[in-house]
């Protein structure tokens, strides 16, 4: 008679069989599958510069990857500051050469205020989809008068398109967000005379007293400092004569 096999072999024996089996189905499925070949494809962006509000930014941008997408396409989003969403603006076809790769040309139109620009590319069977971001800056519209041109008084008023809401907090007056600037010698300084009566909204204008000027012919502009919702800018100059 043979002798009994200990019942704790018997289910170790078992286990091991399984595990067996289980690891020989894995490899099994693991060969039939086709293997992922997936890659990463960033993408950037760029721009020229600042734009003027009410104006369209024109953007440029690439996917930085070896193979030809010519035709994929980009879509473009752009989301100005204060707002808490992303909007379609359009789309960006993509274009192919040796030289500069695959890049992408695309307008963001009519800006208000500064904002963040979004490009997006869904992917294809080789990449994975990839998207991007970049801040645009967008400078307000300036406009300056002067009502009163004197020696005894001269009197600046400027005023700033859009309005920037006070995005100060805990202010307890309304902040100067633009000043008068002279140049002299090719240098832009302040403008001379006797600062008197100053005011202002804090949002859409300043205006500057002046007393006691020199008489003379002075090329002025104004400076805007930047806000959170525009960035810094200066006007077109103009010629004021004090007689």
């Amino acid at each position: 008679m043979r002798p009994a096999i200990p019942r704790r072999a018997i289910m170790i024996g078992v286990v091991l069989v399984v595990i067996a089996g289980s690891l020989l189905a894995a490899y099994a499925l693991a060969g039939s599958a086709p293997a992922t070949t997936w890659q990463a494809a960033p993408i950037w962006l760029s721009t020229a510069g600042t734009t003027l509000t009410g104006r369209s930014l024109t953007v440029d941008g690439g996917i930085d990857v070896k193979a030809d997408l010519s035709g994929a396409v980009v879509k473009l989003y752009e989301r100005e500051v204060g707002r808490n969403v992303n909007t379609y603006v359009g789309k960006a076809t993509v274009t192919y050469n040796l030289m500069t790769g695959n890049v992408f040309h695309g307008v963001v139109p009519r800006l208000k205020r500064s904002c963040v620009v979004t490009a997006s590319w869904g992917g294809n069977a080789r990449y994975f989809a990839s998207r991007t971001w970049m801040f645009a800056g967008v400078k307000p519209r300036l406009t300056v008068t002067v009502p009163t041109a004197t020696q005894k008084e001269t009197k600046v008023r400027i005023a700033f398109s859009p309005t920037q809401p006070l995005h100060r907090q805990g202010m307890t007056r309304p902040p100067f967000l633009a000043t008068v600037q002279n140049r002299v010698d090719g240098v832009w300084t302040d403008f001379p005379g006797e600062l008197g009566v100053l005011s202002t909204d804090g949002e859409s204008w300043c205006v500057y007293d002046y007393f006691n000027v020199p008489a003379g012919t002075y090329a002025i502009r104004a400076s805007f400092t930047g806000t959170n919702y525009n960035v810094a800018s200066v006007s077109k100059s103009m010629e004021i004569v004090i007689p």
